[in-house]
């Protein structure tokens, strides 16, 4: 709403004579635009300029006088249009800054976690179920795969066996290496059969070659041979190269079949660095001692130095008798059981030690039993099994009580591939 000022213009002129106050007022007002009206009270003031001429009295006796005077303000008929509000263009700029946070420890309130598990068995084999009465076969199925797996979600490569299942998930906890049987599809029963033993608190490796096998760090095993002139037969060897050195070997698992010239050495077509099995893979048995060796001289047909001797198989025999091997950069042995005894050959009490080494380090035992004439053979079931890891040598040893005494021992297992 506009305001004018209300301007009051009062002329007063005295007469003689005269008590009368003559007031003449103009008031006037311009234009008034104005949303709804307010009106206020107002305040009004007044200037008055008095001038007289010249007065000429007698004693003038002037009453007292009263001013009064009487406004009467109305305001008629306003009219206005409607306000026109312009726009207005209204820019905000805010800056906002965060300061560093320092913050107590949080705590974590106790969170309920619900699983579901959608469990789908496959290649399970089984005799015929007793099933007793029950509202929910599928449910019963499911509770006892459940309790099989503890929980874990079963893999579709993953084999139904509660103890080499925990063995996976262990080479997976322990190594970070997802391994699994059941892709490798491979088991190992490994056996030998000791040279005659020395009773000096001595051990020496279960193996025909007798004493222990000198471990090369290159792939310098390269010959075979036989100690007759009438062996021609073919050999299979199970046997593995090396690369790199150390902490840094890396083993790889290789099979090559050799064919024999009787006493005279012939190089394997691929020389090796460890050799765990030889067999004979001909159609006639063979006649005698097969060697497996590095560069070396011979005589009629066998190293003179046995430190070079790798594996053999005795005459009358057909397979070696090596209680060791190694495994690959690939592959886990997931060893189950072992077995243990004394020859008939001479009584005797035998120590026995499982050991195993992993690439660059030293053999330490996992496990040691005893058997003897008297008390019979060790047999032992591994529950939880024995993981051993990839890249390592495993052998067993023995100590025994008297001289010439003859032990075998036999370890078995699954192999594990390594998947990620």
């Amino acid at each position: 709403m506009t305001s004018r000022v209300l301007q009051e213009n009062t002329d007063l002129i005295l007469t003689e004579n005269s008590n009368v106050l003559i007031n003449d007022n103009f008031i006037s007002t311009e234009g008034f635009v104005t949303g709804t009206p307010v009106v206020s009270t107002s305040g009004i003031s007044q200037q008055h300029s008095l001038s007289c001429s010249v007065i000429v009295t007698g004693n003038t006796v002037v009453n007292n006088a009263v001013f009064n005077q009487i406004h009467g303000l109305q305001v008629v008929s306003f009219t206005t249009g409607q306000p026109v509000v312009s726009n207005s263009t209204m820019i905000e700029d805010e800056a906002i800054n965060v300061p560093s946070f320092a913050t107590g420890n949080p705590v974590l309130q106790t969170t309920a976690i619900t699983q579901q598990h959608n469990l789908s068995p496959y290649s399970i084999l089984t005799p015929s179920p007793d099933v007793g009465e029950t509202d929910d076969p599928t449910k019963q199925e499911i509770e006892e795969l459940e309790e099989m797996f503890g929980g874990w979600g079963r893999r579709a490569y993953e084999v139904p066996d509660g103890k080499l299942v925990q063995a996976e998930r262990e080479v997976q906890r322990t190594y970070g290496d997802v391994i699994s049987i059941d892709k490798k599809a491979k088991s190992l029963i490994k056996f030998g059969k000791s040279g005659d033993l020395t009773a000096n608190n001595a051990l020496e490796t279960i193996w025909t070659v007798g004493g222990n096998e000198t471990y090369v760090t290159g792939n310098t095993i390269a010959y075979i041979s036989s100690s007759s002139s009438s062996d021609t037969e073919e050999i299979t060897i199970e046997c593995h190269t090396v690369t790199g050195t150390g902490v840094n070997s890396v083993f790889t698992f290789v099979t090559q079949n050799v064919t024999l010239n009787g006493q005279t050495p012939v190089a394997l077509s691929t020389p090796v660095a460890r050799v765990s099995r030889i067999y004979n893979n001909g159609s006639s048995e063979l006649v005698g001692r097969v060697v497996v060796y590095e560069n070396t001289s011979v005589s009629n047909g066998v190293p003179s130095d046995t430190t070079k001797i790798h594996i053999d198989i005795p005459a009358g025999f057909q397979q070696s008798f090596k209680s060791a091997t190694t495994f690959s950069s690939s592959d886990y042995f997931i060893l189950t059981g072992a077995y243990g005894s004394v020859s008939k050959k001479q009584a005797a009490s035998v120590d026995f030690y499982l050991e195993e080494r992993q690439a660059g380090k030293v053999f330490r035992q996992l496990g040691s039993f005893t058997a003897s004439s008297d008390g019979g053979a060790f047999d032992i079931e591994f529950d939880p099994s024995i993981v051993i890891k990839k890249n390592s040598d495993i052998r067993f040893r023995a100590d025994t009580s008297t001289n010439n005494s003859v032990v075998f021992a036999i370890f078995k297992g699954y192999l594990a591939s390594v998947v990620t």
